[in-house]
């Protein structure tokens, strides 16, 4: 209950970037949102072939004085796969409003063009707003490209613990060998939610985080919030290296059942690697 506590207002504010993800994937009407109603229809031959008219008018409406405007403009842009779609929201990284460019780093992601990552990776270390960083954060978490896992790296640093986090959730999002070592960093963070998303992610890694091994140990052993051990132990089970079986079972017989637990399974997953 502590633990579950301790991360409420993380868990609701990440809620809200979810609904955001949310009403770009969906048709959205300007009515649709006071009260919000949410559909997930396939996307249209249309939205897949825009008409210029549809870029146009989207792009005209980016520039609207009004920001609820401006953002349910940058949504529909989202589902407008042409590079005159992709130039308007890149020129509106810059909005005013929080909310709008939250907006559009979204949008940006889910287009899913490589192109956008420096945007991002700009966005993600000079925004001001920590709404909106957290938000790049989690845009970036679906990009393969290079310049990505650098700026995700940089924000595991970053002075607000909710991007840290987020930045540690897109580094498990795959595994990554250059996020290895910046991870393993962040399992000394002062904060327990990003020590625990820092450990899962490096779990993603496999053996190519191996040498976090006696760090992921120190953690099972040491640590004092539940949650970190739990995906510390989970963490070595993925790697898979047999010089954590000690440190494991040890953990089988804490009085945190969920730990017992993962700590068992771990046990299993690298005895059927060995």
């Amino acid at each position: 209950m502590r633990h579950l506590a301790k991360h409420t207002d993380f868990v609701a504010s990440t809620l809200v970037l979810l609904f955001v993800t949310l009403l770009f994937v969906t048709k959205i009407t300007a009515s649709s949102l006071n009260p919000v109603s949410l559909t997930h229809p396939r996307i249209s031959q249309q939205s897949s072939r825009p008409t210029d008219s549809e870029v146009a008018h989207w792009s005209s409406q980016l520039k609207s004085s009004g920001e609820e405007e401006r953002r349910e403009a940058a949504m529909q842009l989202a589902r407008l796969k042409s590079e005159a779609a992709f130039r308007a929201l890149a020129s509106a990284v810059n909005d005013p409003s929080p909310r709008v460019r939250a907006a559009v780093v979204a949008s940006l992601a889910e287009r899913g063009d490589e192109s956008a990552v420096p945007l991002l990776a700009a966005r993600l270390a000079t925004d001001k707003d920590q709404f909106v960083r957290k938000a790049t954060a989690y845009a970036l978490g679906g990009f393969h490209e290079g310049e990505r896992t650098a700026a995700l790296a940089g924000a595991l640093r970053d002075k607000d613990p909710e991007v840290r986090a987020a930045a540690a959730i897109s580094l498990g999002d795959h595994a990554d060998a250059g996020a290895v070592a910046p991870l393993a960093s962040a399992l000394s963070d002062k904060n327990d939610f990003v020590r625990a998303q820092a450990a899962r992610a490096l779990g993603v890694n496999g053996r190519a985080a191996v040498q976090t091994v006696p760090a992921l140990m120190t953690l099972l052993a040491k640590e004092g919030d539940n949650e970190v051990k739990r995906q510390a132990a989970g963490a070595l089970g993925q790697i898979g290296d047999r010089s954590a079986l000690p440190a494991l079972e040890r953990a089988t017989h804490d009085k945190d059942p969920y730990l017992a637990q993962a700590a068992i399974d771990a046990i299993r997953l690298i005895e059927k690697k060995l």
